[in-house]
């Protein structure tokens, strides 16, 4: 028995708003679907999220009616249940129409029993299970379940849904707890929303777990069978990379990401079959500008030109930015900044005094105005005002650009000259500018 097993398609996803990448996601499916024929696979299961609404547009299930030909031209059956980005609460779904039109077969608990050369029925309660059939040197089931929420689960326990006789396959659309926390890191019991099982919750018997939801592939073993995700056929968000670098201070730290693909299982072993798809990096970078455009020069020969890059980028005070485009040269990138000063612990080693931030003259204004009764009005604004003699321009100095020269602040009238010096910051913004 030999067997391909795909999910989280996405089918008509323009991810970034960019209508090319449907198109991408498309060929990824083609791809797929053309590799599981040229394997002379028994059959082809889709665990969830064939498509990336529950209403996709005429023009993705054109898309999707053309794909599927494939492995009906060649009499594969292809088993299938629905995600959570394409299930539906009413009782037809897209899926019913792939069906209708002989491209797949829905499994799973459904209002009407159905009978063919695929798929059995058995009364469960006020629905029927429907199941998946494949004749081969021995029969196997193929059980299944759409996309339901933590709460439905906890009120109905798969184990007392599904019963494998014989050799079975359980096809499901879930995130389960224990396997997410081995690949993402733990995940905190209020945030239950990342999974909907755990481990225990997972009925045993079957000789493979068919499992979608989780678009990073991975393999293990639970009870006497194999359990499989085999990860998205796209890159589905920069946390999907293929290769992430990481600023050491000295250096960029690659990091391999996850391969794209899905698996051909025979005699119950799994085979990764890794597509070809637009690369996604992830860069990581806190540094001053110039560090930043020398490091990012001596990188960009390792990414290429048709990648999708984030640069995440981080500093002490602001810079400009958009330079960074022409450097990469990317087909898309997605820059993300976050400029503030890191701020040290009070009192400790190296802490932060006032005298970091504020000039001697601002120093003695915020003494001033700090007092109970402050009344020291023309003291502070002497202050500043012997303040601009100081930051006159020397006769030999260039004069400042006048697209960048700031306009002296308004004072109030007083006994002495106003000087022609240019006040301080903090001057302009206590009497405001000429503009004002």
């Amino acid at each position: 028995m030999k067997f391909a097993h795909m999910a989280d398609v996405h089918l008509g996803f323009e991810q970034y708003r960019l209508p090319y990448r449907a198109e991408e996601f498309a060929q990824a499916f083609r791809e797929a679907m053309e590799r599981a024929v040229g394997e002379k696979v028994d059959f082809i299961l889709i665990a969830g999220d064939l498509f990336h609404s529950s209403r996709p547009s005429p023009e993705t299930i054109k898309t999707a009616i053309e794909i599927l030909e494939i492995p009906k031209r060649e009499g594969i059956p292809v088993f299938a249940i629905e995600g959570n980005h394409d299930r539906t609460q009413r009782r037809i779904s897209a899926y019913h129409l792939l069906e209708g039109l002989g491209l797949l077969h829905l499994v799973g608990l459904r209002e009407e029993k159905v009978e063919n050369e695929y798929l059995t029925s058995e009364r469960l309660g006020g629905k029927y299970l429907v199941k998946g059939v494949v004749e081969g040197g021995k029969t196997v089931e193929i059980h299944g379940l759409k996309y339901m929420s933590a709460a439905w689960l906890e009120r109905n326990r798969l184990s007392e849904i599904f019963r494998p006789e014989g050799d079975a396959i359980l096809m499901l659309h879930q995130g389960i707890k224990e396997l997410i926390e081995k690949m993402m890191g733990i995940i905190p019991e209020s945030q239950r929303d990342y999974f909907e099982l755990r481990m225990e919750d997972l009925p045993k018997g079957y000789l493979y777990y068919a499992l979608g939801h989780i678009h990073r592939e991975f393999v293990t073993s639970y009870d006497i069978g194999t359990l499989v995700y085999p990860g998205s056929l796209q890159r589905w968000d920069f946390g999907d990379y293929e290769m992430r670098y990481r600023w050491n201070g000295r250096s960029f730290i690659p990091e391999a990401g996850t391969r794209k693909g899905f698996y051909i299982v025979e005699d119950w072993r799994a085979r990764f079959i890794e597509l070809k798809v637009r690369p996604f990096i992830d860069i990581k970078l806190r540094a001053d500008e110039e560090t930043a455009k020398r490091e990012l020069k001596r990188l960009r020969s390792k990414i290429p030109r048709e990648a999708f890059v984030r640069l995440d980028l981080r500093w002490e005070k602001p810079y400009e930015v958009s330079h960074f485009q022409e450097i990469l040269d990317v087909k898309y990138l997605y820059l993300r900044t976050r400029f503030e000063r890191k701020l040290k612990s009070p009192g400790g080693e190296g802490a932060l005094k006032p005298s970091d931030y504020f000039t001697p003259i601002e120093l003695r204004a915020i003494e001033l105005a700090g007092e109970k009764k402050f009344e020291a009005v023309e003291e502070v604004v002497e202050l500043f005002l012997s303040g601009w003699d100081e930051e006159k321009p020397k006769k030999d100095e260039e004069p400042a650009s006048p697209e960048k020269e700031e306009k002296p602040g308004k004072v109030r009238e007083t006994k002495k000259a106003k000087p022609k010096g240019k006040p301080t910051n903090l001057l302009a913004w206590i009497g405001g500018g000429d503009e004002d």
